[in-house]
């Protein structure tokens, strides 16, 4: 008889075995290496799904013969919190401008974390939000409006 012993990491072998399934389903119809090695749209997909079952492979392994522990319940808040923040940058980018964004968003996530220390988590976000502003607007020249009605 099969003895789980580590069911996270059983857990984890279905995610990736799901996600690299899905992936070599999806990407399927992509033009994979063409002649000349030239690399199709399909390639990187199609390399990535199979290093997602590999993986799989590797953590079904793990769970078998190694000692883990049990699957720990869902920290919803966190979850809740960091997709509230990820929605909110799409939607704000375009109204607000790519620095206001960037301030925000990780103020949003810091929702997530029950203890937080608020002084820290703004001071983090002004620094996030200034230094990849500076970085992908000033420094590397991406299209992306700085504040609203600035570009």
């Amino acid at each position: 008889m099969v003895r789980i012993r580590a069911p996270q990491d059983l857990g984890a072998a279905v995610i990736f075995l799901l996600v690299g399934v899905a992936g070599l389903h999806f990407g399927a119809k992509l033009p994979g290496m063409q002649p000349g090695g030239q690399l199709g749209s399909g390639t990187m997909p199609h390399i990535l799904s199979w290093i997602c079952v590999g993986f799989s492979g590797l953590m079904l392994l793990r769970a078998l013969r190694l000692e883990g522990p049990a699957i720990a319940s869902i920290p919803w808040r966190a979850l809740a919190g960091v997709t509230v923040a990820v929605a909110l940058f799409g939607v704000l980018i375009e109204r607000l401008g790519y620095l206001p964004t960037a301030i925000v968003t990780p103020l949003v996530a810091a929702f997530a974390i029950p203890e937080q220390r608020w002084k820290e988590a703004i001071l983090v976000a002004v620094l996030l939000g200034c230094g990849t502003a500076l970085l992908f607007v000033i420094l590397l020249g991406q299209p992306l409006q700085l504040w609203w009605g600035v570009l």
